[in-house]
Parts: C-alpha cells; structure tokens; sequence
C-alpha cells in the first residue's frame, strides 16, 4: 500500500538572546524571496530554482509562482506551484500531491514562530516497509534542518541589509 508522510515541525523565530530581532514584514520579503530562490534557505536539501512563472492571481490576488527545484540528494527535478498568502503562508504543490507549507504563526505573548508542514506522498513505498520508515526519519531531520535553517538564512540576509 502507499504511503503518505504528514509530519511537521516548529521553532521560534527570535528565542531569548538572539541579537537580531526580526520583524513580520522581514519574514515575509525573505519567504518570498525563499519561493523564487529555495537553494538559498535550504541548500542541503535543494541544488536549484529556476522560475517559470511569475504572475498574481487574479482572483485572490495571491502572489503565484511556477518553478522546478532540483532536490540535491535525489538529483530530481519537480515543477511546483507555489502560491503565498501574506502575511503567514506560503503553499507548494507538487505534481504527484506532496504539499509543503511555510506558516509564520504568533504565540500568546506575541512571540513569532516558523512551521514547516510537509505532506510527502511515496506511492513507491509500502506504508509498513522498513524504506518507509528510514525515508521518515530523513524527512524528519530534514524538516528540522529547513525550519532552522531557513531562520539563520533571514536572519543573516537582515543583518546583511538584503531584506
């Protein structure tokens, strides 16, 4: 049977100590410049971004963005659509179902948070297999790994006075 992986994770955007506050408003240039150049903010995980198209929305006047990304351990090319909603979400759809999701979310005391959402589908392998559950374990020090990362990279293209 085939398996679909939904796993999440979550990290705070300015924990205590951190030297360089960062604003809604940065975030959301950054993600945005993250939807035109992935390799930027995860470039363990993606080699390359070439976009295809850059429109809006002429409905939801949406910000859309068609690209294909190279994912570097795969050497896979994957045309996503990518499509932001300002000021917290940025959605990207890929052909096979797999979504991802980039949500920007405010806690209680109004202290900021990034959560990757992936939602990874692999008709190639079997729900209760042994690959199954070692692609898991990778998926989940991925998501890891770009939630961080992609805060260090925002972070460091502040203080660089890029965004």
């Amino acid at each position: 049977m085939p398996t679909t992986h939904n796993l999440a994770f979550t990290a705070p955007i300015n924990p205590p100590g951190t030297t360089t506050t960062l604003t809604t408003s940065q975030i959301w240039t950054g993600l945005l410049l993250k939807c035109r150049s992935a390799e930027t903010f995860v470039p363990a995980a993606i080699q390359a971004t070439t976009v295809l198209s850059d429109t809006i929305d002429p409905v939801t006047g949406n910000p859309v963005v068609v690209r294909e990304v190279l994912f570097r351990e795969s050497q896979k090319l994957v045309k996503e659509v990518v499509t932001a909603f300002e000021p917290c979400r940025v959605e990207f759809e890929q052909p096979d179902g797999s979504r991802v999701s980039n949500v920007v979310s405010e806690g209680a005391e109004g202290e900021l948070y990034l959560t990757y959402i992936f939602e990874w589908r692999h008709p190639e392998l079997d729900a209760d297999g042994e690959e199954s559950l070692e692609v898991l374990k990778r998926e989940k020090r991925m998501s890891k790994m770009a939630v961080e990362g992609t805060i260090a990279v925002l972070r460091r293209l502040v203080e660089e006075g890029k965004i």
